[in-house]
């Protein structure tokens, strides 16, 4: 299975509090872990098909994340036009469940970011953006440097997690996904 890791200094059996992004894509499913500005990336894509890849995803997503302190975790939501929707849903669904069985407080329930709030948040504009700008976006703002969109995304996604913000339209980001309705419970 093939794995791409993007290491920013942080070890990844760290005993810190960290934060948590999420990129469950089929095509490279990406997770990263934040402390402080340091990060660690790794994006994994599955060889296998149906079920047996959910499993595969689910038994990393669970070793990545078993001995973690999480303090809190946020994932892509979904892009509801996408011809694989209902195969996306499981795999979110398959993320909210790990999550909910394998750490604490509000980290149990990551934050569902919608795919035009992380453009924003990343670009300051949540449309018109195309994927692939997100990894020059995320270079240019955090001076982070990655050659996977998903790794981008799943990185910015744990900076959001972790209520980082300079700028207005961030604030008013991290400050708009406080509300419970971006916490499934």
């Amino acid at each position: 299975m093939p794995i791409k890791i993007f290491d920013g200094g942080l070890d990844p059996n760290t005993t810190k509090p960290v934060y948590i992004g999420v990129d469950q894509s089929y095509s490279g499913f990406s997770i990263t872990m934040l402390a402080e500005d340091k990060y660690y990336t790794v994006v994994r894509s599955s060889d296998y098909r149906g079920v047996e890849r959910l499993n595969d995803i689910r038994m990393f997503l669970h070793d990545f994340i078993a001995y973690l302190e999480v303090e809190d975790a946020a994932m892509e939501g979904y892009a509801f036009g996408s011809q694989m929707a209902n195969m996306l849903g499981e795999l979110g669904g398959m993320v909210k469940l790990e999550f909910f069985s394998s750490t604490y407080g509000a980290s149990k329930y990551p934050l569902i970011i919608p795919p035009t709030t992380l453009k924003k948040y990343v670009t300051g504009k949540g449309q018109g953006i195309p994927k692939s700008q997100i990894v020059l976006h995320v270079y240019k703002k955090w001076g982070v440097e990655f050659s996977d969109d998903n790794a981008a995304d799943s990185y910015a996604l744990a900076r959001l997690a972790s209520g980082y913000s300079t700028l207005a339209y961030e604030k008013e980001i991290c400050q708009k996904v406080k509300d419970p309705k971006f916490r499934e419970r």
